[in-house]
């Protein structure tokens, strides 16, 4: 008798959900007058990341350590913080396999002051309450 099994390894990633936010001002009006901004880079840097989740938090855990490797990026050609920032999400599952593609997306520039205030990534409470069956 012949068997045929479905090899799971070859299904295809399923899209659960996108969630996405355009480049907005990562500061307020009042603290980019308190900044002496030095340079700014000639166009916004993309930058796109795959991560396994196990758990609800790991959606937002994904996009603000992909903030963290662009800023890292950025920091390599002397640049310190984004003006603009915006991101998208799209949650894959595959069976039980969850995961989750991050692309980051920034205009970095490179600024004096006294204190930098790191905002976190816009909307993020977008992905509050977002549950992983």
């Amino acid at each position: 008798m012949r068997r045929l099994f479905h090899n799971r390894s070859t299904d295809p990633w399923e899209v659960v959900d996108c969630k996405a936010i355009e480049a907005v001002s990562a500061y307020t009006d009042d603290e980019i007058e308190d900044m002496q901004i030095v340079r700014v880079y000639s166009s916004p840097v993309h930058a796109t990341y795959v991560f396994d989740l196990k758990n609800t938090a790991d959606l937002r855990r994904a996009v603000v350590f992909a903030r963290q490797k662009l800023l890292q990026e950025a920091a390599r050609k002397e640049y310190n913080v984004f003006l603009t920032e915006g991101w998208s999400v799209t949650h894959l599952r595959k069976g039980k396999k969850h995961r989750a593609e991050v692309r980051y997306t920034a205009r970095p520039a490179y600024a004096v002051a006294k204190k930098i205030r790191t905002p976190p990534p816009p909307f993020l409470a977008m992905l509050n309450g977002k549950e992983i069956a």
